[in-house]
């Protein structure tokens, strides 16, 4: 089976991390950043090294990847592997509607932009990197596997069901405070339903990183609050709409991401339950008189 090298920004794991799982069921050696860098790694030495075992580089493009100096020195790497007429082939994955780097215009991406189309943009990757899909349905208890996660079968998790969308309450002004005296800008604080999970907030981070107007500031998430780095008149006028869009978004995918957190656990309980008979039947009838 082929190897792959994952190409990709951390704003963007939660895919690739999702895609890296997918690719693994079909018994494709994934290489992940994430899962194999250890501490004291040398980060060139050892990505450079498992690009060039790898048979493919699939690269997901973004905003945050095509703007990310490290991701564009693993593509350099990768292309000049490729045009040096070593076996390596980058395969450009899109994500989301941007800029696609000079180097990778010629190349026909993989369409990932409507997560509704997942599936079929999958079988099209899978076709790419010379795997059949019919691996994945070639016994009993894959096919089983597959229809269990179907979309037309809805997975909860308990997250899940639990799971709120994460509103603005009010603004705190005790709180809001100038950090610099000699500037106009403040830490104006406004106050959420709960304290996010770590995930939501990544999440959020990743929706503030592009501006969408020429008033764009800086947000985050500070404990159980957004705080706006802006003027107070800009409020009314710029940001609330900004952030209140920006929370409705967070919640969506937050929850998708919650959604396939529980596909990929009743993945691995089907697999570990697929494991569990294979060894039952391989014992089955031993003799120890």
């Amino acid at each position: 089976m082929p190897s792959v090298f994952l190409s990709h920004s951390w704003e963007d794991k939660f895919f690739t991390r999702k895609l890296a799982e997918r690719l693994e069921e079909a018994e494709i050696r994934v290489w992940i950043d994430e899962a194999e860098l250890k501490i004291g790694d040398s980060l060139i030495h050892k990505i450079s090294d498992a690009i060039k075992q790898s048979d493919y580089v699939v690269a997901v493009l973004s905003h945050n990847s095509v703007s990310s100096g490290w991701v564009q020195k693993e593509l350099a790497i990768a292309m000049t592997e490729e045009i040096g007429g070593r076996r390596i082939t980058v395969l450009p994955v899109l994500i989301e509607k941007c800029e696609i780097p000079p180097f990778l215009k010629d190349k026909v991406c993989a369409d990932f932009t409507d997560a509704q189309k997942f599936e079929s943009s999958f079988s099209r990757l899978l076709k790419a990197l010379g795997v059949s899909k019919k691996i994945l349905l070639n016994t009993k208890t894959d096919t089983i596997t597959v229809k269990a996660i179907s979309p037309e079968v809805t997975i909860t998790p308990l997250g899940l069901e639990h799971f709120e969308d994460i509103t603005l309450t009010g603004s705190d002004i005790d709180k809001t405070y100038k950090p610099d005296p000699n500037k106009t800008l403040y830490n104006i604080y406004f106050k959420l339903s709960r304290r996010p999970p770590q995930e939501w907030i990544q999440i959020f981070d990743a929706e503030r990183r592009f501006p969408r107007h020429t008033m764009w500031r800086e947000a985050w998430v500070e404990g159980q609050d957004i705080v706006v780095h802006c003027t107070p008149a800009e409020i009314k006028e710029y940001h609330l709409e900004d952030i209140k869009e920006d929370l409705s978004n967070t919640n969506q995918k937050y929850r998708k991401y919650l959604q396939e957190q529980a596909i990929q656990e009743e993945r691995k309980r089907i697999k570990a339950e697929k494991e569990k008979l294979e060894i039952s039947d391989a014992l089955e009838g031993l003799e120890f008189d």
